[in-house]
């Protein structure tokens, strides 16, 4: 009996804990490497991975081939099948922890990682290296290298891919002063050559409409800035906007509590954060995501009920990172079309007893936030998490539009709150 504790103490509690810190790891929400460069990220999480399965594999292989003294190729074997399994399940724990992703390619990394470490570790065992070792190391590197690779280049190719599409969209006409600043001095390079073109946009694809349109910003003439002379020349907008952004409930689990009856902030922004980031929400996902918003908010501000724009954009900047995101405040109605034509989402928040929502529990929430996802004519598309019906749910624009203030700091005085909303830039 004592030799089975000295036995179980000496080889398999270095493997448990070690596998219980792999664990802790991928338990961590968010976890970020610190670094500016996509490509030194990718490359020191890899070597992180890499090291992890290196250490558990030499820690297996010490109970296999050490302990119970199996052949090389059985102890090869078991080590193999047990590690690259729990790399496996190890992606699979990181799909519920939130802002976590698991990955297949992961899991054949740390596959890889095994490999290479268990031939080592055979050259090491037997004191000599014949080809077969070399041919094998040399493959389980040059595997290795190619999973890198290949998530740099994928990596690269979003990036670019994004940074076209921004190009593409440009940036809609707006009534800001800013753009009347840069539209007068546009005018005034062109005056000698204006040439006006109103025909009407029939290209369905979004990227080409809103080209059009820009392209018919030179042909507004000096006159028509002047707010004296006549009105600025307006640029018709797209009929119908739709923008695939996932919806999440304030309550993924349809658990309305305390907790998530307070929780459509954080169900605004996981749904931003997701769009932004293209990955796949679930509900399981998103609970967790909300409970660990909730958790942070308690932690570092002291609460998480009812913020404004202004601390909802720092939530989204402190938590999840986002550097795309602003506050713009007191806009029309047609400007909340204006922002939905660049084909980005928007988050506003609501007087939401105002927004007369038929599926929230009367008399409704007094300050509401949720998602803009497009329009159709004068009716705007949301994800509203106030209810579990409210993927692609309807207003009216100018429901919509009168029921928008900030929170001014009590909700009984939500009616006062500014016009207020978080685009994405």
């Amino acid at each position: 009996m004592t030799q089975r504790i000295i036995f179980f103490l000496k080889y398999y509690l270095p493997v448990i804990i070690f596998a219980g810190v792999i664990f802790f790891f991928s338990s961590v929400p968010n976890l970020q490497v610190g670094l500016q460069s996509t490509t030194e990220a990718i490359i020191l999480r890899k070597g992180a991975h890499f090291v992890e399965y290196a250490i558990l594999a030499i820690l297996l292989w010490r109970v296999f081939y050490v302990g119970y003294k199996f052949q090389t190729r059985y102890a090869f074997f078991w080590v193999f099948i047990l590690a690259s399994l729990y790399g496996a399940s190890d992606e699979f724990h990181q799909i519920f922890v939130a802002g976590r992703t698991g990955k297949v390619i992961d899991a054949f990394y740390d596959a890889g990682s095994v490999l290479f470490t268990l031939e080592a570790c055979v050259v090491i065992a037997h004191h000599k290296i014949k080809w077969k070792n070399i041919l094998t190391l040399f493959l389980a590197l040059f595997f290795l290298v190619g999973l890198e690779l290949k998530m740099i280049s994928e990596t690269k190719s979003f990036a670019v891919s994004f940074s076209q599409m921004k190009t593409d969209l440009g940036y809609m006409v707006e009534h800001e002063i800013d753009f009347i600043s840069k539209l007068k001095m546009k005018v005034d390079k062109n005056k000698n050559s204006q040439n006006e073109n109103n025909d009407t946009i029939k290209s369905k694809n979004l990227s080409t409409q809103i080209k059009e349109k820009i392209s018919q910003v030179p042909s507004v003439t000096e006159e028509s800035i002047n707010p004296k002379s006549q009105e600025v020349a307006e640029v018709p907008l797209p009929e119908k906007i739709s923008i695939k952004v996932l919806f999440t409930s304030q309550a993924p689990l349809l658990k309305w509590d305390a907790l998530h009856e307070e929780a459509c902030e954080e169900a605004s922004l996981v749904m931003l954060e997701y769009y932004s980031n293209g990955k796949t929400l679930t509900p399981a996902i998103a609970e967790k995501e909300i409970q660990a918003l909730v958790a942070f908010q308690i932690k570092n501000y002291g609460d998480y009920k009812d913020t404004d724009v202004a601390q909802t954009l720092k939530l989204a900047e402190d938590f999840y990172h986002l550097k795309n995101l602003r506050v713009v405040y007191d806009f029309s109605a047609d400007d909340l079309k204006m922002q939905l034509a660049k084909g980005k989402p928007i988050l506003v928040p609501s007087a939401g007893r105002l927004l007369k929502n038929p599926f929230f529990t009367p008399p409704g929430p007094l300050y509401h936030n949720l998602i803009l996802t497009g329009y159709d004519g004068d009716k705007i598309i949301t994800n509203d998490p106030g209810t579990r019906r409210g993927e692609s749910y309807v207003y009216d624009i100018d429901v919509l539009y009168k029921a928008i203030h900030d929170f001014p700091g009590d909700a009984k005085n939500i009616e006062q709150g500014r016009k207020a909303m978080i685009v994405m830039e």
